[in-house]
């Protein structure tokens, strides 16, 4: 089972938090940050799980720390540090050229996806 994994993501325009306003500076958004750990997450834990089951985020702690631009290269790695029979935790690093940017605790639960499919007929 592979308990860690490490994506790059190139900061663009609509990562930063300018997007928001044009009288804000082009720098990396915190949101896009929990955006792209928990995807990191996301895969490490389809990679972890049965395949009858997904995971979901139920919660994220995140302290971002440092400044990226609009161009740098992020590493965002994720581990998975607590297993249970229902949900995963993993200890997630963000750096910029070696150096720590963001450090965040993410929580995601495992569900069956015969669930999920009962929970979208009834929904329909």
């Amino acid at each position: 089972m592979e308990q860690e994994l490490t994506e790059i993501f190139t900061v663009n325009d609509n990562d930063c938090i300018s997007y928001i306003s044009a009288d804000l500076p082009n720098l990396l958004g915190t949101y896009i940050l929990v955006k792209w750990m928990e995807i990191v997450s996301a895969k490490l834990a389809l990679n972890a799980i049965d395949d009858n089951f997904i995971t979901v985020g139920q919660s994220i702690d995140i302290k971002h720390t440092g400044m990226a631009t609009k161009g740098d290269r992020i590493s965002i790695r994720s581990k998975i540090i607590e297993e249970e029979k229902k949900k995963l935790v993993f200890f997630i690093r963000a750096k910029l050229n070696g150096t720590r940017i963001a450090e965040a605790e993410h929580t995601r639960i495992i569900i069956s996806k015969k669930i999920i499919a009962r929970q979208f007929k009834q929904g329909t």
